[in-house]
């Protein structure tokens, strides 16, 4: 078994080398430095000493594994089985940058609220200067230097390293781990093989995250020249609808008159009113979304806004029981938009939101979550301020999922499709984005990004 270990071992080093001299002088930096990596890790498993034979084959499972999974959070959780595996710990983290939002977030956790941190703090800071881990029992006073919130993430994480994910000069996300469960020290040569691990898998994380990025770019290219031409064709559509509708309308209540209401035929003409309202209400959500009205852009605070949408559905929130909870990091939220149709779409999402948690039963709350907070810097002059609503509804399919913003996309029987395709052009027309993501059985939470001048 060791000999056919080592064998492997030494053809894949040998492939690995000459791939890297054939293309080092056109493959980029990020590959070469991969390449790089890839070889010290075999060169790792090569030469441990065979009494190693069970971490030879967590290491070349390792490897294969970051080959061959594309899947952000799978390379993620297979990252940390594996290292505690190879180094069993009490506690194991990994945050990465999130760059809407410039903070390190924690991958992996369920909580409503995780601890994260912040991509301008110290620890960050710290770590990017001195470009090496942090043991944080070989420096206890070094703790005191860094905020409170970040000494309170660290402390309940019970963190004893902390390592910086390096990638071209910039910190992409952080290790935290706890002591070593048989209570000894970590060895130097331990200390190595983590941070051979870390590059490694880093880069396969970064790509992973390009990837994704990439991929989600390109939906919303396709969402918006789609929309487009839909708009296009239902304004022809709501046009040649709308003129003979008028006309049955009109029709129809000239004609009921002659009918008594209690009346068999009575009741079958206001069943037919009834339907051409309902059709008339489709053709102006047509209209609404082939040639909406102009922005008439002024300063708007969207604290204040929320809070008018909350109070226009006070009655129907306390109907159905759904206690919401409005949290706000940062004091500026004002920013230029119209106020009108912004109010519009936050009510919309609202009501989506309370439609999707009627069917919660005692066991599962109702609760909708609305947050605001700082973005990512668009330019020297501007930022996205990030406005979030998340429920605890039934969520959304998979399958459905990129079909909401879609017209005619509706999983309610009275719903006629358009308002989160209004709401998409609305957000477009700011300059903004609009965002979905869900989990089924948990809940749905959209994102709503808009410029803000600082």
């Amino acid at each position: 078994m060791l000999l056919v270990l080592y064998n492997e071992c030494v053809i894949k080093l040998g492939k690995m080398i000459t791939q890297f001299w054939v293309n080092s002088y056109t493959c980029n930096l990020k590959y070469r430095i991969f390449v790089e990596n890839q070889i010290s890790i075999v060169c790792s498993i090569s030469f441990l000493p065979p009494h190693h034979i069970e971490l030879k084959q967590l290491l070349l499972e390792f490897n294969r594994s970051l080959m061959l999974i594309a899947d952000r959070q799978l390379l993620i959780k297979n990252f940390l089985s594996k290292v505690n595996q190879i180094t069993p710990v009490e506690s194991i983290s990994l945050f990465l940058s999130d760059e809407s939002t410039e903070k390190y977030k924690e991958q992996g956790t369920e909580e409503k609220n995780p601890p994260y941190f912040s991509g301008r703090g110290k620890l960050v800071s710290w770590l990017a200067v001195n470009e090496r881990p942090l043991i944080v029992s070989e420096s206890p006073s070094l703790l005191s230097y860094f905020s409170e919130k970040e000494q309170e993430v660290l402390k309940r994480l019970k963190a004893e390293i902390v390592y910086p994910l390096n990638v071209i000069n910039r910190i992409s996300g952080i290790l935290v781990m706890g002591k070593k469960v048989n209570g000894k020290r970590f060895g130097k040569q331990e200390l190595e093989l983590l941070s051979l691990l870390l590059g490694q898998t880093t880069f396969a994380i970064e790509h992973a995250s390009l990837y994704e990025i990439q991929r989600d770019r390109l939906k919303r290219m396709y969402r918006t020249d789609r929309l487009a031409v839909l708009g296009e064709l239902a304004a022809g559509a709501a046009h040649e609808i709308k003129n003979p509708l008028t006309s049955i309308r009109s029709t129809i209540q000239y004609l009921s008159s002659d009918f008594d209401p209690d009346t068999e035929k009575g009741q079958m003409m206001h069943e037919l009113l009834n339907k051409t309202e309902r059709i008339n209400k489709i053709v102006q959500g047509l209209l609404s979304f082939a040639r909406p009205s102009e922005l008439n852009t002024t300063e708007v605070n969207l604290e204040q806004l929320i809070n008018q949408t909350l109070l226009l559905i006070n009655n129907t929130l306390k109907k159905q029981q759904i206690e919401v909870e409005f949290e706000y990091f940062t004091e500026e939220t004002t920013i230029m938009g119209d106020a009108e149709q912004l109010k519009q779409v936050c009510l919309n999402i609202i009501l989506n939101a309370v439609e999707a948690m009627k069917g919660n039963n005692e066991s599962h709350p109702r609760t909708l979550y609305i947050s605001m907070e700082h973005g990512a810097m668009i330019d020297t002059r501007s930022r996205y301020l990030l406005l979030s609503f998340e429920d605890t509804g039934k969520g959304i399919d998979e399958k459905n999922i990129e079909n909401v913003f879609n017209p005619f996309f509706a999983t309610k029987e009275e719903g006629t499709g358009l308002g989160l395709a209004i709401c998409y052009g609305i957000i477009n027309r700011h300059k903004g984005e609009l965002e979905v993501r869900s989990t089924p059985g948990k809940g749905t939470c959209f994102t709503i990004k808009l410029p803000q001048h600082v």
